[in-house]
């Protein structure tokens, strides 16, 4: 594009014209403008475009779209607007003295953890964080979260604007398929800019209120770490009549749980993100619903592409693929919270006079949904459904009761062993569903350990693995040589 940076709009009698000429051009403007008209987009009708002041702003802002990063999400104004919100909110800084209180009690949280679940804590940093401090660590699992929900979202928003520009029909001349392609690569940029302004607001809030790093439940930090925020549970403390001390040792036995499980099962952490990007990729839009809101749009006021891109632009309805993703999402994370609830039941029950009413609270808080449920539920549809995780404990209760801690967590050895979404409507049906016989599951473990090549050949073995003896002397069965 032919753009002048040195072109002044209030200096034209047609500020207008001139605002376009110096995005696309002289020679494009013109057919510009009536293009526009033609499609529905009156620039000279929209809010904020009735001054040459006012249109010298917008051009400001047309300006920092068109040289902003291409990045599906614009995670430095994510940043910075996070941080700024958070730190205006009142993020005192922590003292020694309450840093060295939740350390303290994240390794007792361990201790407690150890008797009652057979995943093992390794090599763990413990830490306490302001809630700026919680922005900053956080965010690089958002991204891996919330980029290829953005990207994907913001492809079907230039596709649709491009279709309804008609940049892909070859009989319209070369200025109007150039300016229809200048308009719809603007579009990932403005889009960029939307969903940074959604994720920021959503991460200001959940910053505000987030206990440690696994409120959502998913994990947000990298490698073998646990961390509280105190001033958020103080805050939490305030309104139970508990000791702020307790409330701190619930808060830190859960984030060491949800820990120990990430760090314990590989494979959790890989589904939980094939499945946002399995939603994502079939991500479409409402075509009608995108020219709408592009005409809604403010160009002098970043915040109306906010409104006018959260406004209900995604398709009503889902894809079956997207369905079951969703459905995947929200059984795994269910399951994740049923298993922690039970897990830290079991190991502040000798030391919490108030464990129960601690429990009810996060049930409580649960049916609420936090800031984060609230994005994830925006993003990929995901829904926390309280009856779903009161299943999930449920079940890993009674495997508890039936098989001691490692019945429950050995559940979690592969992905297909998991209860599912119908065995979670029926946690009866999950039980009829394990195997009952002995000498199978002693031929299963057999497998495994010829899989893994640890298989031995003794008389442990069962004779189905070492096939049948032959027939000697007088007739009469006898065992085979061992090898």
């Amino acid at each position: 594009m032919d753009q002048n940076p040195d072109f002044r709009p209030e200096d034209s009698d047609d500020p207008l014209r001139a605002f376009l000429e110096s995005l696309l051009g002289p020679g494009a403007a013109g057919d510009a403008l009536e293009a526009m008209r033609l499609q529905g987009f009156d620039l000279s009708a929209l809010p904020g475009m009735d001054s040459p002041q006012a249109i010298s702003q917008a051009m400001g802002q047309m300006r920092f779209l068109m040289n902003a990063s291409s990045d599906p999400v614009n995670w430095r104004m994510v940043e910075e607007m996070s941080r700024q919100q958070v730190f205006q909110s009142g993020d005192p800084r922590l003292s020694a003295a309450q840093a060295q209180t939740v350390r303290q009690a994240l390794t007792v949280a361990d201790l407690w953890l150890d008797p009652v679940t057979s995943f093992a804590v390794k090599g763990v940093t413990r830490d306490a964080w302001t809630k700026v401090e919680w922005v900053d660590q956080t965010l690089p699992a958002w991204k891996k979260i919330c980029n290829p929900v953005a990207e994907n979202a913001s492809r079907a928003m230039a596709d649709a604007m491009a279709s309804q520009m008609g940049a892909g029909d070859l009989d319209r001349d070369d200025q109007m398929a150039g300016l229809a392609q200048s308009l719809s690569s603007m579009l990932p940029k403005m889009a960029a800019m939307a969903f940074a302004s959604q994720i920021g607001s959503a991460l200001t809030e959940m910053a505000k209120e987030a206990l440690g790093t696994t409120d959502s439940g998913l994990p947000l930090t990298e490698g073998d770490v646990t961390a509280l925020v105190p001033t958020n549970i103080s805050a939490f403390a305030d309104g139970l009549d508990i000791g702020y001390q307790e409330v701190l040792q619930f808060a830190a036995v859960r984030e060491c749980a949800h820990a120990r499980l990430f760090a314990s099962v590989p494979w959790l952490k890989h589904d939980l993100q094939v499945a946002i990007e399995r939603y994502a990729r079939e991500i479409s839009l409402d075509q009608d619903a995108i020219i709408e809101a592009a005409q809604s749009i403010d160009p002098s006021n970043p915040e109306s592409l906010q409104v006018a891109m959260s406004g209900g632009i995604f398709a009503a309805e889902p894809t079956e693929s997207q369905l079951q993703a969703q459905q995947r999402l929200e059984t795994l994370v269910a399951l994740i919270e049923g298993w922690v609830e039970v897990t830290t039941a079991a190991a502040i029950a000798p030391y919490l006079p108030h464990g129960p009413q601690l429990q009810e609270m996060m049930r409580r808080r649960r049916v609420t949904g936090s800031s984060g449920e609230h994005l994830l539920h925006q993003l990929v549809g995901l829904e926390l459904r309280p009856r779903q995780t009161r299943s999930a404990a449920t079940i890993f209760r009674r495997l508890t009761d039936e098989g001691g801690p490692e019945a429950r967590d050995d559940v979690w050895a592969h992905p297909d062993r998991v209860p599912t979404s119908a065995q979670l409507a029926n946690p009866d049906t999950f039980f009829e569903d394990l195997p009952t016989d002995p000498e199978l599951s002693d031929l299963d473990e057999q497998l495994s350990a010829l899989l893994s090549g640890t298989l031995g050949f003794d008389e442990s073995v069962p004779k189905e693995m070492r096939g049948s003896a032959p027939e000697v002397g007088d007739g009469s069965d006898t065992e085979p040589e061992d090898l």
